[in-house]
């Protein structure tokens, strides 16, 4: 490279470099520095990343029996916030209280807690049944009965609403289920949504033969049959209901014999000390113990009652001045001689 190129680009630089000392720097007086944050500020911030208040709060009476009981439930809640029972009892509340959409969140908190909780879906089921959200619904009872296949309010539910769709045969699977499983389910005094149907006879039909079956076998009995047979199917239910919280130190009960083929269990007549309950839960009432028909004895013969003895009528008399019975009524009557008298000599 030629020193002619060279000269210029240095002069350049040298320029540049003069101009930069010669231009004067900021002036530390007149800069100004950035002012903290203050408190204030810090405390909004704060109060924005905080959860707001529930939507249902402010409907809430003081005084009032059941918001009371949504007040004490919240406080259960946050002492034990993974309680699956908690939440859906909660739900519960808030459903009877009106609130469908914070019920259904509890329900599905109380559902994601406890990966065998089937009564919070069902529960959810139900409260989207009554906001008329029908796929919703059959969605939370189909998980139901996921999770316990056993559960015939959740068979049946999802069965009205797979006829109320038009899938019949669908409707009478989950019906057949439901009864094969709680045969009470077709009395409407247990079920009274059961006269809302019209397959009812068609799913009976189909339990024919396990009807026969377990007429004849005596001592057959579902084995959750005393469990789930005093649930409710017109409302949501609550986690007691289906899981009974035993007393502390309450000695084991007697659970029987194990589930034979079929999903039969033989009936355990042995209850637990004291309460006259069976195996599974509360029951109203002890069933007195079924004998096996075809081992049944014969009745003791009934005794013969002795024959009434119905007295003669006696013969009627015929008024005097009449014929008797036979006699000629034109014949000369014939008066019987008087007997002769004693005649005393004179």
């Amino acid at each position: 490279m030629s020193r002619t190129a060279v000269a210029p680009a240095f002069s350049a630089v040298w320029l540049c470099a003069a101009l930069a000392l010669a231009s004067p720097g900021p002036d530390p007086a007149t800069q100004v520095t950035p002012a903290p944050a203050d408190a204030s500020s810090a405390s909004s911030s704060h109060a924005k990343k905080e959860t707001p208040a529930a939507f249902y709060r402010k409907y809430l009476v003081p005084g009032n029996p059941l918001d009371d009981q949504i007040i004490e439930q919240e406080k259960r809640i946050e002492e034990t916030p993974n309680d699956a029972n908690l939440h859906n009892d909660f739900g519960n509340l808030l459903a009877k209280r009106k609130f469908p959409k914070e019920a259904a969140e509890q329900y599905e908190i109380a559902a994601g807690l406890d990966k065998n909780n089937f009564i919070s879906y069902y529960n959810l089921g139900l409260v989207r049944e009554a906001q008329g959200k029908v796929g919703d619904a059959i969605t939370a009872y189909q998980k139901s009965i996921k999770r316990k296949p056993g559960f015939p309010p959740s068979r049946f539910r999802l069965g009205l609403l797979y006829e109320r769709e038009g899938k019949s045969d669908d409707a009478i699977a989950q019906y057949t289920q439901a009864f094969l499983t709680d045969p009470s389910m077709r009395d409407p005094k247990r079920n009274p949504l059961v006269i809302a149907s019209e397959l009812i006879y068609r799913a009976s039909l189909s339990n024919y033969r396990q009807d026969v079956a377990m007429a004849v076998e005596g001592d057959a009995l579902y084995a959750e049959e005393s469990r789930f047979k005093t649930v409710p199917v017109d409302r949501t239910v609550a986690s007691e209901e289906v899981e009974p919280s035993e007393p502390a130190g309450a000695p084991p009960r007697d659970v029987g014999p194990g589930t034979t083929e079929g999903g039969h269990a033989k009936r355990s007549h042995a209850t637990s000390p004291g309460d006259g309950s069976m195996v599974g839960g509360p029951q109203q009432r002890t069933p007195p113990p079924r004998t096996n028909r075809m081992n049944r004895p014969a009745p003791p013969p009934r005794p013969t009652p002795a024959p009434e003895v119905v007295p003669e009528p006696e013969p009627e008399q015929p008024p005097p001045g009449q014929p008797e019975p036979g006699q000629d009524p034109n014949a000369p009557e014939t008066v019987p001689e008087p007997p002769p008298q004693d005649v005393e000599p004179s």
